[in-house]
Protein backbone atom coordinates (compact mmCIF):
# COMPACT_ATOMS: atom_id res chain seq x y z
CA UNK A 1 0.00 0.00 0.00
CA UNK A 2 2.66 2.35 0.56
CA UNK A 3 4.30 1.90 -2.76
CA UNK A 4 1.15 3.41 -4.16
CA UNK A 5 0.26 5.91 -2.09
CA UNK A 6 3.55 7.56 -2.33
CA UNK A 7 3.02 8.41 -6.23
CA UNK A 8 -0.32 9.36 -5.80
CA UNK A 9 0.42 11.51 -3.34
CA UNK A 10 3.76 13.48 -4.88
CA UNK A 11 1.33 13.67 -8.08
CA UNK A 12 -1.56 15.21 -6.42
CA UNK A 13 1.08 17.64 -4.63
CA UNK A 14 2.52 18.48 -8.11
CA UNK A 15 -1.46 19.34 -9.12
CA UNK A 16 -1.88 21.35 -6.23
CA UNK A 17 1.54 23.19 -7.04
CA UNK A 18 0.51 24.00 -10.53
CA UNK A 19 -2.93 24.84 -9.84
CA UNK A 20 -1.91 27.54 -7.79
CA UNK A 21 1.00 29.05 -10.56
CA UNK A 22 -2.41 28.70 -12.54
CA UNK A 23 -4.20 30.68 -10.45
CA UNK A 24 -1.95 33.44 -9.45
CA UNK A 25 -0.84 33.78 -13.16
CA UNK A 26 -4.73 34.39 -14.24
CA UNK A 27 -5.13 36.84 -10.75
CA UNK A 28 -2.35 39.24 -12.11
CA UNK A 29 -4.64 40.39 -14.62
CA UNK A 30 -7.76 39.53 -13.33
CA UNK A 31 -9.25 39.75 -9.75
CA UNK A 32 -12.56 40.47 -8.16
CA UNK A 33 -13.28 44.02 -6.69
CA UNK A 34 -14.43 42.59 -3.49
CA UNK A 35 -10.66 41.45 -2.89
CA UNK A 36 -8.86 44.95 -3.49
CA UNK A 37 -10.45 46.05 -0.20
CA UNK A 38 -8.38 42.99 1.55
CA UNK A 39 -4.63 43.38 1.91
CA UNK A 40 -2.58 41.96 -0.96
CA UNK A 41 -1.37 38.83 1.18
CA UNK A 42 -4.90 37.75 2.31
CA UNK A 43 -5.78 38.46 -1.45
CA UNK A 44 -2.73 35.93 -2.53
CA UNK A 45 -4.02 33.61 0.04
CA UNK A 46 -7.38 33.30 -0.85
CA UNK A 47 -6.56 33.15 -4.97
CA UNK A 48 -3.77 30.32 -4.21
CA UNK A 49 -6.52 28.19 -1.96
CA UNK A 50 -9.19 28.13 -4.34
CA UNK A 51 -6.36 27.46 -7.33
CA UNK A 52 -4.55 24.67 -5.66
CA UNK A 53 -8.26 23.26 -4.21
CA UNK A 54 -9.88 23.16 -7.22
CA UNK A 55 -6.60 21.72 -9.16
CA UNK A 56 -6.32 19.33 -6.08
CA UNK A 57 -9.95 18.21 -6.29
CA UNK A 58 -10.41 18.29 -9.69
CA UNK A 59 -7.35 16.97 -11.45
CA UNK A 60 -7.51 13.09 -11.03
CA UNK A 61 -11.28 13.76 -12.69
CA UNK A 62 -10.49 15.86 -15.45
CA UNK A 63 -7.56 13.71 -15.87
CA UNK A 64 -9.75 10.62 -16.22
CA UNK A 65 -12.20 12.37 -18.33
CA UNK A 66 -8.86 13.52 -20.53
CA UNK A 67 -7.42 9.99 -20.40
CA UNK A 68 -3.76 11.79 -19.34
CA UNK A 69 -1.81 9.09 -17.41
CA UNK A 70 -0.87 11.48 -13.94
CA UNK A 71 2.47 9.67 -13.58
CA UNK A 72 4.09 11.69 -16.22
CA UNK A 73 4.88 14.76 -14.17
CA UNK A 74 4.85 17.03 -17.08
CA UNK A 75 1.37 16.30 -18.23
CA UNK A 76 0.61 16.56 -14.72
CA UNK A 77 2.25 19.95 -13.91
CA UNK A 78 0.46 20.96 -17.42
CA UNK A 79 -3.25 19.79 -16.36
CA UNK A 80 -2.76 21.28 -12.84
CA UNK A 81 -1.78 24.48 -14.17
CA UNK A 82 -4.87 25.06 -16.52
CA UNK A 83 -7.61 23.41 -13.93
CA UNK A 84 -5.94 26.16 -11.64
CA UNK A 85 -6.15 29.38 -14.24
CA UNK A 86 -9.60 28.03 -14.93
CA UNK A 87 -11.22 27.71 -11.45
CA UNK A 88 -9.72 31.01 -10.48
CA UNK A 89 -10.85 32.85 -13.92
CA UNK A 90 -14.38 30.96 -13.22
CA UNK A 91 -14.32 32.65 -9.58
CA UNK A 92 -13.46 36.29 -10.18
CA UNK A 93 -16.08 36.26 -13.38
CA UNK A 94 -18.77 35.32 -11.08
CA UNK A 95 -17.56 37.78 -8.30
CA UNK A 96 -17.98 40.03 -10.77
CA UNK A 97 -21.16 39.30 -12.15
CA UNK A 98 -22.38 38.94 -8.44
CA UNK A 99 -21.76 42.32 -7.47
CA UNK A 100 -22.21 44.02 -10.42
CA UNK A 101 -26.04 42.61 -9.95
CA UNK A 102 -25.96 42.98 -6.17
CA UNK A 103 -29.20 45.30 -5.84
CA UNK A 104 -31.00 43.38 -8.44
CA UNK A 105 -33.95 41.29 -7.57
CA UNK A 106 -33.45 37.95 -9.26
CA UNK A 107 -36.30 38.12 -11.90
CA UNK A 108 -34.29 41.12 -13.28
CA UNK A 109 -31.16 39.35 -13.68
CA UNK A 110 -32.95 36.59 -15.21
CA UNK A 111 -34.66 38.74 -17.75
CA UNK A 112 -31.06 40.94 -18.42
CA UNK A 113 -29.48 36.93 -19.23
CA UNK A 114 -32.48 36.10 -21.71
CA UNK A 115 -31.98 39.32 -23.30
CA UNK A 116 -28.07 38.90 -23.71
CA UNK A 117 -28.88 35.21 -24.92
CA UNK A 118 -31.77 36.01 -27.22
CA UNK A 119 -29.32 39.06 -28.82
CA UNK A 120 -26.42 36.46 -28.99
CA UNK A 121 -28.44 33.98 -31.19
CA UNK A 122 -30.04 36.48 -33.20
CA UNK A 123 -26.37 37.71 -33.90
CA UNK A 124 -24.69 33.94 -34.51
CA UNK A 125 -28.30 33.34 -36.98
CA UNK A 126 -27.09 36.34 -38.93
CA UNK A 127 -23.93 35.81 -39.39
CA UNK A 128 -24.81 32.13 -40.89
CA UNK A 129 -27.50 32.86 -42.80
CA UNK A 130 -24.86 35.46 -44.12
CA UNK A 131 -22.34 33.16 -44.82
CA UNK A 132 -24.57 30.59 -46.83
CA UNK A 133 -25.91 33.55 -48.77
CA UNK A 134 -21.95 34.29 -50.28
CA UNK A 135 -21.79 38.11 -48.71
Amino acid sequence: MNSFLTPTLINEGLLAVAGLFGGVSVSFFWQPRKLQQHSRFIAGVIIGSISMCAAFALGGFTARWLKIDLNEADATLGLGYIVGAISNGLIVWLANFFRRHEQKDIFDVAGELKKRVSRERSSAAGSTSRKQSGD
